[in-house]
């Protein structure tokens, strides 16, 4: 699990982009982060339960109000996955695109709760940083 910051760090297209500010017809930007896509659906449930139009095809300008809501759904992620948690406990606010990637995740379960907990982290001061400079950070999706 880790976040992409050049696009030379790429292998093939299956990448979600976040990018600074809104959607002006260009994918793969120098100043966008990437995910790949198992990696990124992690997060999805917690964005989807704060942005209801969120889309894992589509481009999603996200604005900062909705952002803020995100990162404090985040913190509670967070806690969830510090504490004690259960597998079950989880599956209302992670998500797993893949079948195999829940048994993958579950498979190395603690290990995985604490990878999780500091990529959320690093995305989240990512986040903020861009929310001083910009009032909408686009998803862009597969």
């Amino acid at each position: 699990m880790k976040i992409f910051y050049k696009l030379e760090e790429l292998e093939g297209t299956c990448y979600i982009e976040i990018l600074p500010g809104r959607y002006k017809g260009n994918c793969w930007n120098k100043e966008s982060i990437f995910f790949e896509e198992e990696t990124f659906g992690y997060l999805e449930r917690g964005i989807e339960m704060e942005f209801s139009k969120y889309d894992h095809f589509a481009f999603n300008e996200i604005p900062k109000k909705v952002w803020e809501k995100i990162l404090i759904r985040f913190d509670s992620i967070i806690e969830l996955l510090e504490c004690e948690t259960k597998q079950e406990d989880l599956k209302d606010h992670i998500s797993f695109i893949f079948q195999s990637t829940e048994s993958d995740f579950i498979q190395h379960f603690e290990e995985n709760c604490n990878s999780l907990s500091k990529l959320i982290r690093e995305f989240k001061e990512w986040i903020r940083t861009q929310l001083q400079n910009y009032e909408v950070i686009s998803v862009l999706g597969i």
